[in-house]
């Protein structure tokens, strides 16, 4: 297991936090520092001990770091990570927790030295609330982290970057940033669209008589909207991509409805069903 000497977290909210406290409980580092916007945030991170220290100014957050996680917003990622550049001692390994990877690795393998290594990364864990008071160690337990690959990849830092994810609970896969697009917009992106459709769907006044299925099914929309404009735009051809599939089964089952066809909709939920409980 690799320790670092100090490893910077950009971003401690709900994700960057999880992470700052899954590094001190496995004590994978001697220093975490934090770097947020705000100095109240920095505050709660102290106090809630997901760092050791914490900054405002992103360039010192980063002076002496082997290690750079960047768990801020998809919009973000880019010219965050341009701007840091010239602070970062050589060898630096850096990584994101970005839901889209094709726009952001390609962007950043385009400007980044070879003096310093971007491996881009997606922990599929996290939830509907924001903020380092709801961080959790243990969040990443047993979740799917995706690692992307590309012909620019060091091997190395590759390794490297996956040992952490999996020291810190996470199933590590690796997937290129193309079919991490694609497949995500899919299982990911696709759900929070359609529950936002669902809810703006339905009149205000009705909402009163919203029960568990309705709240299951819509919890996903209390999310960040702003970090959901980002990632509509940054994979917006993966998310266009499974609207499309997505308005076919919306359609087939528009037509048996509409036909009064028993079996074919039987045969529908029961497909659906059936593919659901490979889940469980």
């Amino acid at each position: 297991m690799k320790k670092f000497k100090r490893i910077t977290v950009i971003g401690v909210g709900l994700i960057g936090g999880s992470i700052g406290l899954a590094i001190k409980k496995r004590k994978l580092a001697d220093e975490v520092v934090g770097v947020g916007r705000h100095p109240n945030s920095l505050k709660k991170a102290l106090r809630y001990k997901a760092i050791d220290r914490g900054t405002v100014d992103v360039r010192e957050g980063v002076s002496g770091a082997e290690f750079v996680i960047v768990a801020t917003p998809v919009g973000v990622i880019v010219p965050l990570v341009r701007s840091i550049t010239s602070c970062l001692q050589k060898g630096t390994i850096i990584t994101d927790t970005g839901s889209t990877k094709q726009e952001v690795v390609s962007q950043i393998e385009r400007f980044l030295p070879r003096d310093f290594n971007f491996v881009g990364s997606h922990p599929m864990a996290g939830s509907e609330k924001q903020g380092v008071e709801s961080a959790d160690a243990k969040l990443f337990c047993n979740s799917v982290c995706i690692v992307t690959k590309t012909t620019n990849t060091k091997r190395v830092p590759m390794q490297i970057v996956s040992q952490f994810w999996n020291n810190i609970g996470a199933r590590v896969h690796f997937l290129s940033p193309s079919d991490h697009d694609r497949i995500i917009a899919m299982i990911s992106h696709l759900p929070h669209i359609a529950a936002t459709a669902l809810v703006n769907s339905v009149d205000k006044k009705d909402l009163v008589f919203a029960s568990g299925g309705f709240r299951d099914t819509t919890r996903i929309v209390s999310g960040s909207p702003r970090m959901w404009v980002d990632i509509c735009i940054s994979n917006s051809k993966g998310i266009l991509m499974s609207l499309n599939k997505f308005n076919k089964e919306i359609k087939t089952l528009k037509e048996a409805i509409s036909r009064k066809d028993a079996e074919g909709l039987l045969a529908e939920f029961c497909r659906a069903k059936s593919m659901r409980e490979k889940l469980l």
